[in-house]
């Protein structure tokens, strides 16, 4: 039975309502905050075996023993231009100001072959954004994103359903890697 919600996001504001959102759909729900890998591996090891972790816009790297633990996955919620598909652009390629971007939520696996997308959708910016617009427009559609999949989310299930992935479908365990 899922019971925890671990939350992973870039900010601490982000928490509560985030939290507040899914307590909507499943109000037994506990949450767990973190920001850093550390605070992850600070977690009590007995409850991941009933949790799922959420990243919401954070760019942290998750443990792949944390990952392997977790009873009902985890999943990212993140923002990339189009022309840079799941890559933040290179160093030298900054000044450019992309005009589509993909806000994407994405299941969490050690294997890259069992990563499937299980939310997309596609944000156009107008031109001459001004980049701090450019950012609320897509932080916005990353929020609404994550609104329209919070009743999966908080929901039972152990593996959201995908609409882009492989065809495997089995979640890897801590077993198949020995």
């Amino acid at each position: 039975m899922l019971k925890t919600i671990i939350l992973l996001t870039d900010t601490v504001q982000q928490q509560q309502p985030l939290a507040n959102l899914l307590r909507e759909h499943n109000r037994e729900l506990a949450f767990v905050s973190a920001l850093r890998a550390q605070d992850l591996s600070a977690i009590d090891p007995e409850i991941l075996s009933e949790a799922r972790l959420v990243s919401f816009a954070a760019d942290v790297a998750v443990p792949e023993k944390f990952l392997l633990q977790l009873g009902y996955g985890a999943y990212k919620f993140y923002a990339a231009a189009t022309q840079y598909p799941g890559l933040p652009p290179a160093p030298d390629e900054t000044d450019e100001n992309p005009s589509c971007y993909s806000v994407i939520a994405q299941s969490m696996m050690i294997w890259p072959d069992f990563k499937k997308v299980v939310g997309l959708e596609t944000v156009t910016v107008p031109d001459g954004t001004a980049a701090a617009e450019r950012e609320r427009l897509v932080f916005t559609r990353l929020a609404h994103l994550f609104w329209r999949m919070s009743i999966m989310i908080a929901g039972e299930v152990t593996d959201l359903p995908g609409i882009i992935g492989s065809v495997e479908s089995q979640r890897p365990t801590l077993t198949m890697m020995n």
